[in-house]
């Protein structure tokens, strides 16, 4: 079973990406992800995701940057 990420989840920049992680495009994620993740790189606290249907803890984001999902 996977989790959707909720507001115990963290999202945060990264240099590298874990091997186990599964590697999503920003134009593979659904309206509100893609919103998130504009708030996320503009630097607005990622703490409170509303429905984020498509990612997982460990999933990394590739958008501007790389983004974890912890």
């Amino acid at each position: 079973m996977t989790r959707t990420v909720d507001a115990e989840y963290d999202v945060n920049r990264t240099d590298t990406v874990p091997e186990s992680a599964r590697v999503r495009h920003f134009d593979e994620l659904d309206d509100s992800a893609q919103k998130y993740l504009v708030h996320v790189s503009e630097g607005v606290s990622p703490r409170d995701p509303s429905n984020l249907s498509g990612l997982n803890k460990g999933d990394v984001v590739v958008f501007t940057d790389y983004y974890h999902v912890q």
